[in-house]
């Protein structure tokens, strides 16, 4: 009588831990079981729970790691940046504080130069008071680049998406239909001299990048490579002249840094 009391006991408790808790193995070198086992105890805390607690502590560094996010905007003038910050706004995804230096110049009316400092002011804030911010640029200069480590620095996570064209001269006559429709200008030669300079700004940037997408606007927005860990990954079969001219620039310039 009493092993059947003692067999139901165990079915009943094994259907609870069924019903709330799901199972983990977890696999540790040999001899690690032993030394996390004695730092548990000397805790106070029994393995199991020990080993809830790493996770969960783990869980919230990372979850507030990326809970500050500074999303990168990326292209030459005319690529299409503004329309793709408006295709991302209507997805799933945190951009934050918006910061386009252009739009922020129309609406205040004032000029390009004023409009970069408010934009500059703008960014300030978001990093000190630990805001998520989205921020639309050409990636030339050297500003995008301290924005970039100043905001990894403070924890941020940065993801850039980077909209790529063929031709310098695609770009300019996007430029020049945008200025029809009543758009703003650009000077022609800072486009060329942007076009010319884009690998190199890029470069610079991805080293605080987390993640970073490629995405041809030749016609509509297409996905073509993505960059984490140091490496890009083909997406699709699209692969543009540009970007195979990136991922040549940056197996080159890694090459080099080896010898």
């Amino acid at each position: 009588m009493k092993k059947n009391s003692g067999n139901a006991a165990t079915k009943a408790k094994n259907k609870y831990n069924s019903n709330n808790y799901d199972r983990l193995n977890v696999v540790v070198p040999k001899g690690c079981k032993t030394e996390i086992l004695a730092v548990a105890e000397a805790g106070g805390d029994s393995l199991n729970a020990y080993i809830i607690g790493a996770i969960d502590e783990r869980m919230y560094r990372d979850k507030r790691a990326v809970s500050k996010k500074y999303t990168i905007i990326g292209g030459v003038n005319g690529t299409g940046k503004s329309s793709f910050t408006g295709a991302l706004k209507t997805q799933t995804i945190d951009l934050g504080e918006i910061i386009d230096v252009d739009k922020i110049t129309s609406v205040a009316g004032v000029s390009p130069l004023e409009g970069g400092k408010i934009a500059i002011n703008r960014i300030t804030d978001c990093l000190k008071n630990e805001i998520s911010f989205t921020q639309e640029t050409t990636l030339s200069g050297h500003k995008t680049q301290l924005t970039a480590k100043k905001a990894k620095e403070s924890g941020y996570y940065i993801t850039m998406f980077y909209i790529g064209l063929d031709t310098v001269d695609e770009s300019l006559r996007r430029i020049a239909n945008r200025v029809k429709r009543g758009g703003h200008a650009i000077g022609e030669d800072d486009v060329r001299r942007r076009f010319k300079e884009r690998w190199n700004a890029v470069l610079k940037i991805l080293p605080y990048c987390d993640k970073a997408f490629f995405f041809d606007n030749d016609n509509g927005f297409v996905e073509v490579t993505e960059y984490k860990n140091g490496k890009f990954s083909k997406k699709g079969e699209l692969q543009p002249k540009w970007i195979l001219e990136l991922i040549d620039c940056h197996n080159r310039l890694s090459i080099e840094a080896k010898l």
